[in-house]
């Protein structure tokens, strides 16, 4: 729930190197769980308590390294305290910042029992969810830089609990979401609303298209249903690394719901609205980034070549990579866990791989805001 990489570099030399690359928007995660500490446990939880929390034995020397690259803040700096320090830094540097609710328990994400998946899992309680929503949106009103708030990463099926998957599927996603979504924008009536799918959030189809919820729940989800339509955005992510076939993969993309960015007479979607790819990636120490999946990507984003229905799409489409961070605190029970798939190196002194960034990110950047 800190913000990874002090320990390496100052709050400033991240985002300007990340300035550097030309890109307009960073998208950042936090635990509902840092909210349930703040209103239920006492308060927000200091730097050395949250590093003694996670690190243990390590985390007095970490804290120590963390101070020195950003000596504003001290041992007893808390938790938004920090997120206040790069906010205003992602501000100064006119960065956005898309605010995700990723997980409630604060740990790695993602898979089918790791308890954070479902309304109701192990430790998604929903009540406090909305709660966290509610508090974070009214908090970030203090930071101009915080344009967007997103409900949730990820949803996706549980396996280890038969009562909460039972309930798995669109009609209690309209429930959640739009109810979640209502009270987001009542504590923020100004920040965009973006609203993430199902199956590890690579499907909206259902959404997009305005069909019915199920079989057995005739509700359609429309836009002009919601006061708040004008702030709704649609994200999606994309983990296709397989793919082998660039216009299959476009193909699904538009159906899976990019269709609600195409506003010819032959769209297929009922909701026509902004579309935000917030989440795709490749290992960054290879050539992952001459991959049908990822050549097809950035073809797609920047409308340098759209196939089939995407075709119809115009302009270039809004995309976040996962991910920025060279290396995490602790995953996975791992300390110093070195990511690969990172844009920056280790030690986030620079950046991973400057092949892959001359040929990949850059141009499609640079493409994309064309």
């Amino acid at each position: 729930m800190i913000p990874e990489g002090l320990q390496y570099s100052s709050i400033h030399d991240v985002i300007s190197k990340i300035k550097s690359l030309g890109m307009n928007s960073v998208r950042m995660g936090y635990a509902t769980e840092m909210v349930d500490d703040i209103l239920d446990n006492g308060g927000d939880v200091t730097l050395r308590d949250a590093l003694d929390r996670t690190l243990g034995e390590n985390a007095t020397a970490i804290l120590s390294q963390i101070i020195e690259h950003n000596p504003t803040f001290t041992a007893n700096t808390t938790r938004l305290q920090v997120w206040d320090a790069v906010a205003a830094e992602l501000h100064a540097q006119q960065l956005h910042l898309i605010f995700n609710n990723h997980v409630s328990k604060a740990k790695w994400c993602c898979n089918l029992t790791d308890g954070n998946g479902w309304f109701g899992d192990t430790y998604f309680d929903v009540v406090k969810w909305k709660r966290g929503l509610n508090y974070m949106a009214d908090y970030a009103k203090r930071w101009p830089a915080a344009t967007a708030l997103s409900l949730r990463n990820e949803l996706r099926e549980v396996a280890n609990n038969p009562e909460v998957s039972a309930t798995y599927g669109w009609s209690l996603w309209y429930d959640e979401m739009t109810t979640a979504a209502a009270g987001m924008h009542a504590a923020n009536p100004d920040a965009l609303i973006l609203f993430s799918g199902l199956g590890y959030d690579h499907e909206l189809n259902e959404i997009t298209a305005g069909q019915p919820l199920s079989d057995t729940d005739n509700r359609t989800f429309k836009l002009s249903d919601f006061e708040y339509a004008d702030k709704i955005v649609f994200e999606l992510h994309s983990y296709d690394n397989g793919a082998t076939n660039c216009a299959d993969l476009q193909s699904q993309f538009y159906d899976r719901g990019f269709n609600a960015l195409d506003t010819s007479p032959l769209s297929t979607a009922r909701n026509v609205a902004p579309v935000l790819l917030t989440e795709f990636g490749f290992a960054q120490n290879g050539t992952d980034y001459e991959s049908v999946y990822a050549q097809c990507i950035k073809n797609f984003v920047t409308g340098s070549d759209r196939r089939a229905d995407a075709a119809r799409i115009e302009g270039g489409i809004g995309w976040l990579e996962w991910g920025i961070s060279g290396s995490y605190y602790i995953r996975e029970g791992i300390q110093d866990f070195d990511d690969w798939w990172a844009i920056f190196n280790h030690d986030w002194s620079g950046f991973r791989n400057e092949t892959v960034l001359t040929a990949y990110q850059k141009p499609m950047i640079k493409e994309t805001l064309a």
